[in-house]
């Protein structure tokens, strides 16, 4: 997706000194390289998804410390008038997912400060978000593959699913209800709804939120298996559902398997969700 002609006018029109655009890079974690076994197939209720196993080779690169926030998300629209579609996916107590035309990035449904995860925001604008951002600051930044979240999820190893620990907990990040679904506050974790960004320690490689807080858009196309995936940690890039792309991560508002570091979703790309938002990475240069 491409920034509207009035849009790069304003790009063009912003400051850009260097200590503006320092301001904007984000703060990012060398990820070292290495390979994993990516994927199981497993049968959730409604056909085997998400296998075979197969061996990933990952190279270098680097990943956000944090996820984008709101005020990231308003730097933004602010220096370039960009405006959401505003198709922001809710659900309610007794209600199952739909669009609520009332919520938006600015508008969750609950009270965000500058310093929590933006929510709300469709694939397409973090694609918009990208654009601006390397525009303005030389860099390439990009969402990372799905390979190389999952890659950095079982690195980071928060005592689940592969270790046989008692799995992520209210100590380590910001996560909901074991019984589906909404908000839990314990222990650390006060929060029913986003924690401020870095609100829980760093895993082993120095990243936050990888579980919890907001789910995260990826870079790649949907596809229910792994059949014929790439092994280099490289993204889909082809749909076989017509522009959905894969979400990962779990957030306030989820518990259980959904923090596995192979459990995944997908979403319409034109379309938020007020439990989702996205992080950057960005190729070793």
């Amino acid at each position: 997706m491409t920034l509207t002609a009035a849009s790069l006018l304003l790009v063009a029109a912003a400051p850009d000194g260097e200590a503006q655009r320092s301001e904007l890079v984000p703060e990012m974690v060398s990820i070292p390289g290495g390979s994993f076994a990516m994927g199981a197939t497993v049968d959730r209720g409604y056909g085997p998804i998400d296998g075979p196993t197969h061996e990933v080779a990952i190279a270098p690169f680097q990943l956000a410390a944090h996820e984008v926030t709101v005020g990231d998300f308003r730097t933004f629209t602010e220096e370039t008038g960009y405006v959401t579609a505003g198709k922001c996916n809710v659900y309610d107590e007794g209600t199952s997912w739909h669009i609520n035309p009332d919520r938006n990035w600015r508008t969750p449904g609950f009270a965000q400060g500058d310093d929590h995860p933006v929510l709300c925001v469709s694939w397409r604008d973090t694609q918009a978000y990208i654009e601006w951002l390397n525009a303005r600051t030389g860099k390439q930044y990009r969402l990372p593959s799905e390979a190389e979240w999952e890659y950095v999820a079982t690195l980071a190893d928060l005592g689940n699913a592969r270790s046989g620990g008692e799995g992520v907990t209210h100590e380590l990040a910001n996560i909901g209800k074991v019984e589906c679904c909404g908000g839990k506050a314990e222990g650390r974790d006060v929060w029913i709804e986003t924690a401020p960004v870095g609100s829980f320690p760093a895993d082993r490689l120095g990243l936050h939120d990888i579980r919890g807080n907001v789910w995260e858009w990826q870079a790649d196309c949907y596809h229910e298996n792994y059949v014929d995936a790439p092994v280099d940690g490289s993204a889909r890039s082809e749909c076989p559902t017509p522009d959905y792309h894969v979400i990962r991560g779990g957030s306030y508002g989820d518990a259980g398997e959904f923090l596995e570091e192979r459990f995944r979703l997908r979403g319409p790309e034109d379309q938020g969700y007020f439990t989702v938002g996205f992080r950057l990475a960005h190729s070793v240069e």
